[in-house]
This record gives structure tokens, sequence and C-alpha cells, in this order.
């Protein structure tokens, strides 16, 4: 079977999907790890030139599982 991927954006949100899934029957493949990312977020003037307004920082929680046999 193709593994499952869980991914949230709290980790105690995806703690609990991971202990559902484990209780139905499930392994961990890939452990709960956070994937974090950072950016930029630009706006316009009114010259119409790109101004750079503040940094962006987002996360998410990923983890993998497969069903035992």
């Amino acid at each position: 079977m193709k593994p499952i991927t869980i991914t949230r954006q709290r980790k105690h949100e995806a703690e609990q999907a991971i202990s559902d899934l484990v209780a139905r029957g499930f392994e961990v493949v890939f452990p709960l790890t956070e994937f974090s990312r950072e950016g930029k977020l630009f706006d316009r003037d009114t010259y119409n030139r790109q101004v750079f307004v503040e940094h962006a920082h987002s996360s998410c929680w990923k983890a993998q599982l497969r069903k035992v046999d």
C-alpha cells in the first residue's frame, strides 16, 4: 500500500492524528518533522514600484505512515 502523509499546521494536531492511525494498525515510516519556510512580502507604492513590507514565516508538521499487514 501507499504510505499516508500527515500534514498539519500545529504539532499537537499532528501528534493526535498519528496516534489515531497507530491505534488503527499503522506504523510510522517517516517521523514527525517540522518544515519551515521564510519569504518576503512586497507591496506596490503610488509609482507602481515594489516596496518591501515584511518577512513572512510559515511552518507545517509532516509525518508518513503505512498500514501494517
